[in-house]
């Protein structure tokens, strides 16, 4: 992996999560890093203190911003990681014409300080960028203890699983990253299993042949609380979870699922977009 897209909006939460990208610099050994701001609206010209960029007019504090998340990084990654800035007002829903332009393999960006993982999830930028990136997006809320991943933990559904998981995409972040693997399933009294759900395990075991996972069924009547008890008890690990297209929350889990949380997650959550349809539609049966 050559470039990683550091999503900044200066708050403490992006703070947070440039400390965490540093850490993944390097661990993934990242030659390149893009700050990246995106701001909602065109500046108006008359705005004071403007700097020009290509045909870009970016405000001077806003680009003073971007120089001092470089300085706050530029300690912590080896000497020979190259660091741009980038600055535009494209929609973060629109991210991956930056992802494309940058030849980016990964974003990291923070999350919402709030306390429940729906509420972190949902917040209005992280829900553009993990709904529309096709690379991979860490999620990284604030506070966390900053660790290399040592763990990742695929929380999966074990719903149509050969439909939706971008297999690619996985195999890819599993390659970069190289650490144990650990798939969970959370049920209770097997009030969500189906007919299919033999199928779709075997599925994933076809999937994730050569990574030698570990498999765990957990009992928790809330999935949410179940994937949390379980990821604390590894402080280094990640969460790798499949973002649905349509309906986000009920995509990650299921619709029943209660979504209050009585803390804040303490661990950063790796999201992957489902595969898209047509190209679902051209694996084999």
């Amino acid at each position: 992996m050559k470039t990683l897209l550091l999503l900044t909006d200066f708050s403490e939460t992006a703070e947070s999560a440039a400390q965490y990208a540093c850490t993944l610099v390097r661990q993934l050994n990242i030659s390149n890093v893009v700050i990246y701001h995106s701001y909602p609206i065109p500046v108006p010209v008359t705005e004071p203190a403007l700097w020009v960029e290509g045909n870009e007019i970016i405000p001077q504090v806003i680009i003073q911003n971007l120089m001092d998340v470089e300085k706050q990084i530029r300690d912590k990654i080896p000497k020979e990681t190259l660091i741009r800035h980038r600055a535009d007002n494209i929609p973060l829903s629109e991210i991956n014409e930056v992802v494309k332009e940058e030849e980016a393999g990964l974003i990291v960006m923070g999350t919402l300080n709030k306390n429940t993982l729906e509420e972190i999830i949902l917040g209005s930028n992280a829900i553009a960028v993990c709904q529309s990136s096709d690379c991979p997006v860490i999620l990284v809320p604030a506070h966390i203890e900053i660790h290399p991943v040592g763990k990742i933990i695929f929380a999966c559904d074990m719903k149509e699983v050969r439909e939706t998981i971008p297999e690619a995409n996985l195999k890819s972040i599993l390659n970069e990253f190289n650490v144990p693997l650990t798939v969970i399933n959370v049920d209770y009294e097997d009030k969500h299993f189906k007919s299919e759900t033999t199928w779709n395990t075997k599925k994933l075991h076809d999937i994730l042949q050569g990574y030698d996972p570990d498999y765990n069924n957990i009992s928790n009547d809330n999935i949410i609380g179940g994937i949390i008890e379980f990821a604390r008890q590894y402080p280094s690990s990640i969460v790798l979870l499949i973002a649905r297209a349509h309906n986000f929350m009920e995509g990650l889990f299921y619709k029943s699922l209660t979504r209050k949380l009585a803390s804040v997650t303490p661990f950063p959550l790796l999201i992957l977009r489902e595969l898209k349809k047509e190209k679902a539609r051209a694996h084999p049966a």
